[in-house]
């Protein structure tokens, strides 16, 4: 039997344990976290240097499709090739747009290769399937938004659905589709949108700043119609949620 002062002890070490090791359970997951975006950077950066391109590139990965933009410049002065880091992210936003199925909303330039006079810059792009999947992942984000890019501006309509409440696929496919389209209709028709209904995908960017509501609801009015299916999926057993965007 325990006296009460080696009771004491053996409780607060107990607890003292218990601290620590959610601590390092906390520290773990930061590091995974980390982890993973390090080694897609690095990724994208093996296979430029074991096979260069310009232009647009789908590399496949383990666990996820990679998409990197490279573009090149010549004859950039020595004292401005940090200020065309700018001018490079418009052209692989153009070229990604041209090249890539799907929309790509932010650019991260990962490395900068200078050959003789040539710069070429080379950028991880973040597709609008990703940039929803993983908000999805962290809290429920269904409603009508805009996602508001450095280059573009999309309107993006996201329901998620229960599988059990309905007989096929087919039938949970269409509800999904209307529900979606009443979400936008909704929001374009209400007096005004609100900071919750606009992601910024980049805070520091002046280009993702929206001053006027009135111009974003005029500019969304013409695309309910035109909304397309960005993907169904399941991210939460048992359900299956959908985006559906359309591009201002």
């Amino acid at each position: 039997m325990m006296d009460k002062k080696n009771k004491s002890i053996f409780i607060m070490n107990k607890f003292l344990f218990s601290f620590l090791l959610a601590i390092s359970t906390l520290g773990v997951y930061a590091q995974s976290f980390n982890n993973e975006k390090t080694s897609a950077i690095n990724f994208v950066k093996r296979v430029y240097n074991s096979a260069p391109f310009e232009g647009i590139k789908k590399l496949e990965g383990e666990e996820r499709n990679y998409y990197a933009v490279a573009v090149a410049f010549m004859n950039i002065p020595k004292d401005s090739l940090l200020s065309a880091v700018a001018k490079a992210q418009i052209k692989a936003q153009d070229v990604a747009e041209q090249g890539f199925a799907e929309p790509c909303i932010k650019f991260e330039m990962i490395d900068r290769i200078e050959k003789g006079n040539q710069n070429t810059y080379l950028f991880l792009c973040t597709t609008l399937e990703d940039f929803i999947t993983e908000m999805s992942k962290k809290k429920s984000i269904d409603g009508a938004r805009i996602i508001s890019a450095p280059g573009n501006k999309y309107v993006v309509s996201t329901i998620t659905l229960e599988n059990a409440k309905y007989t096929s696929p087919e039938m949970r496919d269409k509800a999904a589709f209307m529900k979606a389209k009443q979400l936008v209709n909704t929001m374009v028709n209400g007096s005004t949108i609100t900071s919750e209904q606009i992601i910024r995908t980049d805070e520091n960017d002046k280009r993702t700043e929206i001053t006027s509501t009135e111009v974003v609801k005029e500019h969304a009015m013409g695309f309910i119609q035109g909304l397309e299916l960005l993907f169904g999926k399941e991210i939460t057993q048992n359900k299956t949620t959908y985006s559906y965007y359309s591009k201002f």
